[in-house]
């Protein structure tokens, strides 16, 4: 059975780390950043580190697809607002990476979520994971 939820804490340094604004749009009804909002945070942030290491973003080349992911709240974020995303790279497989991930509102200097994902390798004319790329695997490191 695979949990949903990892309680590894996010190992070591950052792989990555980007900033990202809070738009208008992303806030609810109660005036702060939608639970889907933090989702959205870490699929950018994601995205931006896989396409800075030169990788495939879109078929037909192998791309990443998720297996799991997850988020713990710790505070709201409200607008304006700009959240620092770091990544941290957890357990390595033959195809699979396991993410970590904090999201930092910079105003108030505190932590707003955690999260993590669980990024396999895929191809889909195959139809099946694939070994993660060389570029990926130099970047994370022994």
């Amino acid at each position: 059975m695979i949990s949903i939820v990892s309680d590894e804490a996010p190992p070591g340094a950052p792989a990555f780390t980007t900033v990202i604004p809070v738009r208008w749009g992303d806030l609810d009804a109660e005036g702060h950043v939608n639970n889907t909002g933090c989702f959205r945070f870490m699929e950018e942030t994601r995205m931006r580190w896989v396409s800075g290491l030169g990788l495939p973003t879109q078929p037909p080349h192998p791309v990443i697809v998720l297996l799991n992911a997850a988020c713990h709240y710790h505070r709201p974020l409200g607008y304006p607002a700009d959240v620092e995303v770091s990544l941290h790279a957890g357990r390595i497989g033959r195809s699979s990476v396991q993410t970590h991930y904090r999201l930092r509102d910079l105003g108030a200097g505190e932590l707003a979520a955690e999260g993590f994902a669980t990024l396999v390798w895929y191809d889909v004319a195959l139809q099946k994971s694939v070994p993660l790329p060389d570029a990926l695997r130099k970047a994370l490191g022994p």
